[in-house]
């Protein structure tokens, strides 16, 4: 940690000591011209010898000595304003040298307080003044008050380069501390939008992407493919050859997607090995069609020389039924999750045969449901396929689509979650159940907590048997079972042994 605050440090450093440099060089240019301009004066006034010396120090030797001394500060940019506050103080004791001739001390005080405007805002400028108007008070002090305001012919002829080169100087310089600050932004930027290792968007970035283009759809009906990427055994990757090979495959995956893809395509880095794809204007035929490309590509042209890397590609077109953009986006991580089911390497589209994974039958007749609500699950064939041979009269049972919206109960599973008529989803029965301590038994404090753990599970396994206690002291054996369209829970039998896991 120290070492990194030493590095950090250091680059603070010398950005504050570029601004040193180009203060030292405008200051050459600037002093300069500004000892033409107190020369004439001081030939003007026929003033002595020693009167001459002086300010050709300041003018000749000052510029090149605060540069020495910025150099050596551990803070070049306080060194180099406290030069500016010397040109000042220097600058009010050459007003009295000139005998306050008019247009040199006007020149002098508007350029010096232009620089120190430039160099730290009006703060330093009325620091500046302050000791200007001390560097005046001494110069009375040791030379006198003289009082010649008029300027010669010469004079002005000689206050005319400081007039012009200087202003051209400052704003130079102005304009190319302009484009470096404007480049910093760009890049700034960039790196607010891009991940470091792939180049592609990161995650909040490509989001934001999706929200747009979820909204332009809303608005103007056009189509669009979302694809959630993951690369397989990554993990395998990184142990047996390194997390360098690991980067390696992230960036050549992220090259292989730039390939085959349009330039209206939006690819991102979801997280870790996982990427997003957003392709608009694009149906989900002919995005299985690209990514079935990218897939071979994979085999052909392998991302990694000691290692063939395959990925597995979750693919959602949208459509009027899906209600919001993390719907979208929770539906293409569920084909993404039947790609991994399926044996990886391979390309799941929602509404695809290869996306559905039925269970066998049960012998029995099907009995209606008493609770539905079909907006998603619409289909009568679909939904007699799902429900075939499930003797619905004792055995509690729901069907729920992608977004986790209730579509389908029957009573006995009304009866027991104690379903509300205003529930809309499986969270909504769940905190029901939770805060008036009814139906499934919930071992959290924190609902929300244990909703997400739920839906993690759910999502990591297509099918899942577990047991289920009720706040009243009965147990379930619980299957879940997670489809293309949805998913269904279904309470298989009551346990009668009170001790269920022996």
């Amino acid at each position: 940690m120290s070492i990194l605050i030493t590095e950090l440090s250091q680059d603070k450093r010398q950005n504050h000591l570029a601004f040193a440099r180009r203060s030292y060089l405008s200051r050459i240019g600037g002093l300069t011209l500004g000892y033409v301009m107190v020369a004439a004066v001081l030939y003007q006034n026929d003033a002595p010898f020693w009167a001459w010396v002086w300010p050709a120090l300041h003018c000749f030797v000052g510029p090149h000595l605060g540069w020495w001394l910025a150099q050596r500060s551990p803070r070049p940019r306080e060194a180099e304003r406290r030069n500016l506050l010397a040109d000042h103080f220097f600058g009010g004791l050459w007003m009295v040298l000139m005998q306050f001739n008019l247009l040199p001390c006007v020149l002098t005080i508007s350029l010096l307080s232009m620089d120190s405007m430039a160099g730290g805002g009006v703060r330093l400028v009325l620091r500046g003044l302050a000791w200007h108007a001390l560097g005046t008070a001494l110069g009375i002090a040791l030379f006198g008050w003289h009082w010649q305001p008029q300027s010669s012919l010469l004079t002005v002829l000689a206050c005319l380069p400081l007039m012009v080169c200087q202003p051209i100087l400052i704003s130079y310089i102005a304009r190319k501390a302009i484009q470096r600050l404007k480049k910093q932004s760009l890049e700034l930027r960039y790196q607010s939008q891009h991940d470091g290792l792939s180049g592609l968007f990161n995650r909040s970035h490509w989001e934001k992407q999706v929200r747009l283009e979820f909204a332009r759809f809303r608005r103007h009906g056009e189509s669009a493919v979302l694809v959630l990427a993951d690369l397989d055994h990554f993990k395998r990757i990184n142990d047996l050859h390194g997390h360098a090979a690991g980067d390696d495959a992230i960036r050549h995956f992220s090259a292989a997607l730039s390939r085959v893809l349009r330039e209206i395509d939006v690819c991102g880095r979801y997280g870790g090995e996982e990427f997003g794809v957003l392709l608009p204007l694009t149906s989900a035929h002919a995005a299985r069609d690209v990514l079935d490309r990218l897939r071979r590509d994979l085999h052909t042209k392998p991302l990694l020389d000691q290692a063939l890397v395959t990925a597995s590609f979750g693919v959602v077109e949208l459509s009027a039924d899906i209600p919001s953009t993390e719907a979208w986006l929770r539906l293409a991580d569920q084909m993404l999750y039947r790609a991994k089911h399926l044996g990886r390497d391979c390309v799941v589209v929602l509404g695809e045969q290869n996306a559905i994974t039925v269970p066998a039958p049960l012998e029995v007749p099907v009995v209606a449901p008493a609770y539905t609500s079909l907006k998603a699950l619409n289909d009568p064939m679909k939904l007699s396929r799902l429900l075939a041979g499930l003797d619905m009269g004792d055995v509690p049972l729901a069907l729920f689509d992608p977004s986790d919206r209730l579509a389908v109960a029957n009573p006995a599973f009304v009866k027991l979650f104690a379903v509300q008529p205003e529930a809309v989803s499986f969270g909504d029965i769940m905190r029901h159940c939770h805060s008036r301590q009814i139906g499934p038994r919930i071992v959290s404090d924190d609902i929300e907590t244990w909703l997400r753990a739920a839906d993690a599970k759910r999502r990591s396994q297509a099918q899942r048997n577990f047991l289920v206690d009720t706040c009243d002291g009965r147990w379930y054996r619980t299957c879940e079972t997670s489809y293309s369209d949805g998913w269904m829970l279904l309470l298989l039998f009551e346990l009668t042994d009170r001790n269920p896991h022996k």
